[in-house]
């Protein structure tokens, strides 16, 4: 089981996401262009990265809620280009999707915080992954996250480029 204070820079990780978000992405308009701006074609634009990570919110909450409540249960698989087509995150409102992500993170954020101490080993099943403690999906999540927030200041420091040599 992982310390009590790794618990705790975990949350503080993970409470801290749309803080970090927000703060990178606070100058641009809802009309800016870097939002749509996409230099890797196999990877989601600003505006589809917001609208992601607020889509998983409710998906990670359901996740942590049935580890906690059924015995291992099996956690399925989501397809992320799927889901990114049906919820149209190419034309989603990025400020709607920060105010989302905020909202949701902190229900996920208050669940983590008040789970007792012998509820963190608690597992579950992933398809890709296999067994899965509650104490690791956290940790995956803030590795999500970051993966992420790397994601969007290197976008915006290669739209700068980009906007600087035209």
């Amino acid at each position: 089981m992982m310390p009590a204070p790794v618990r705790k820079y975990l949350l503080s990780a993970l409470s801290g996401t749309p803080d970090v978000a927000e703060r990178l992405l606070k100058d641009l308009h809802a009309d800016d262009p870097r939002w749509d701006y996409r230099p890797d074609s196999e990877r989601f634009t600003l505006r589809e990265v917001v609208a992601h990570l607020a889509d998983w919110e409710p998906i990670h909450l359901e996740r942590l809620m049935r580890m906690c409540e059924e015995h291992n249960p099996t956690l399925p698989d989501i397809d992320e280009n799927k889901l990114a087509i049906d919820n149209d995150y190419a034309h989603s409102d990025p400020h709607a999707s920060l105010e989302w992500l905020r909202g949701g993170r902190l229900k996920l954020a208050q669940r983590f915080g008040a789970l007792a101490a012998e509820e963190w080993i608690r597992t579950g099943m992933r398809e890709t992954i296999g067994t899965i403690s509650v104490e690791q999906f956290v940790a995956l999540i803030v590795g999500h996250d970051g993966y992420h927030t790397r994601q969007i200041a290197q976008w915006l420091t290669l739209a700068e480029a980009v906007q600087s040599e035209t």
